[in-house]
């Protein structure tokens, strides 16, 4: 399954990529996030919890960074369900490209899951992953806001 968007953060590409690599900061903007830990510069662990049509899953993922420059990011992110009920695996990216307002964020991922979550139509899981991205971008323009990393985005 593709899932690709965008969203635009007010601050400059080479800020923004500092900050995604910063566990802590990452681990309060995604959504349903229980944990997150750097085990190196290119790995990282969470712990991510969704709830869909009902149904309520606890994923351990192990994160890696594959390939990164100063506007790109490659990474695998695999892992599975308490008991194998249902795996995970994306190939993503995420690029940065410079706007006179900041960044506009572009991510691509080619997910899979099987198991129990599998078994949800492709439509249901798309528009799940949709909106934790679109929350994901307002939490990083907040966080990113109160560290002083971005400026207060206009309403």
């Amino acid at each position: 399954m593709l899932i690709e968007g965008q969203f635009p953060i007010a601050a400059p590409p080479e800020t923004l990529l500092v900050h995604l690599f910063d566990a802590g900061l990452m681990a309060s903007c995604l959504p349903g996030c229980e944990k997150l830990e750097a085990l190196d510069a290119d790995r990282y662990r969470a712990v991510v919890g969704i709830s869909m049509a009902g149904i309520k899953a606890r994923f351990d993922l192990l994160v890696e960074i594959t390939k990164r420059d100063d506007r790109n990011v490659w990474a695998v992110t695999r892992g599975d369900e308490g008991g194998h009920a249902s795996n995970l695996q994306a190939d993503s990216q995420v690029s940065l490209q410079p706007t006179p307002e900041g960044t506009l964020v572009n991510y691509r991922s080619e997910v899979s899951v099987t198991g129990r979550l599998g078994r949800f139509a492709l439509g249901m899981m798309k528009k799940k992953a949709q909106s934790m991205g679109d929350e994901f971008a307002v939490n990083l323009q907040r966080k990113l806001e109160q560290i002083g990393a971005a400026p207060a985005a206009q309403h």
